[in-house]
């Protein structure tokens, strides 16, 4: 593609109009970069202050589940089939007779 105009006869831009439109896309460029430096330095500060409050609640739990004694065996067994079907029923446990309790004295 050949351009029909012959730059060779047209007057050259002033070296102040390109100076000018040089400094105006600096000074927009730069507007826009610490717009989004500000932008992403505040985002970041919340997911820090966010973090920081799960980490918080995290350690409150773990403090909460190790003062709890460890259930005695044979007790509150967790389920086996945690991958199962959640719409089937679970297996029946074959029930053990109650020993009579002995009368406190």
């Amino acid at each position: 593609m050949e351009s029909k105009i012959n730059l060779s006869q047209v007057k050259p831009v002033n070296y102040r109009v390109t100076a000018s439109l040089v400094n105006q896309f600096i000074v927009s460029t730069t507007q826009f970069l610490n717009r989004f430096g500000t932008r992403c330095d505040l985002k970041l500060r919340q997911v820090e202050h966010n973090m920081h409050r799960i980490s918080t609640t995290l350690n409150i739990l773990e403090a909460k589940l190790a003062s709890i004694p460890p259930a005695a065996a044979g007790e509150n067994k967790p389920a086996q089939n945690l991958g199962a079907n959640p719409t089937s029923a679970p297996a029946a446990q074959p029930q053990q007779p109650q020993q009579p309790q002995q009368p406190q004295q």
